[in-house]
């Protein structure tokens, strides 16, 4: 008597992922332009993107592929905050000596801070054609 073959799990839960998405996409497809569409794309494709020196602003993130106008690009991660505590950190910075400070206003309560505890997203604050060697 013998056993059937099994597929290798990661290869059995990378088709499970693809046929997932593809489901997701499916039901999204034509019915709605929604951010959580956008949101499960990120999810499943990554952005080619460099970090490097920037001749705008000491650092600076660099799309390696074109990226079309809709299309989310990176998740913007940090502490939530309120407006009184980010005037408070924006000053501790400075005493601190930290030259930039990277908060993103979302709304008229809401701040992200990723000054420390944020990712790559924050050095996106540039808007330049600018061809950066692979």
């Amino acid at each position: 008597m013998s056993i059937p073959a099994q597929p290798h799990a990661s290869t059995r839960a990378g088709s499970e992922r693809r046929s997932e998405q593809r489901r997701l996409l499916s039901s999204f497809t034509g019915s709605c332009d929604s951010d959580l569409l956008k949101f499960n794309q990120l999810k499943f494709r990554k952005k080619k993107l460099k970090f490097c020196k920037s001749h705008i602003h000491d650092w600076g993130l660099f799309a390696m592929e074109p990226i079309a106008a809709d299309e989310m690009v990176i998740e913007y991660v940090g502490q939530n905050i309120r407006q009184v505590i980010a005037d408070m950190r924006e000053k501790r910075y400075e005493d601190e000596g930290i030259g930039s400070s990277y908060m993103f206003r979302v709304d008229h309560d809401t701040i992200i801070d990723a000054t420390k505890c944020g990712n790559f997203a924050r050095f996106i604050n540039h808007s330049c054609n600018v061809s950066v060697q692979q």
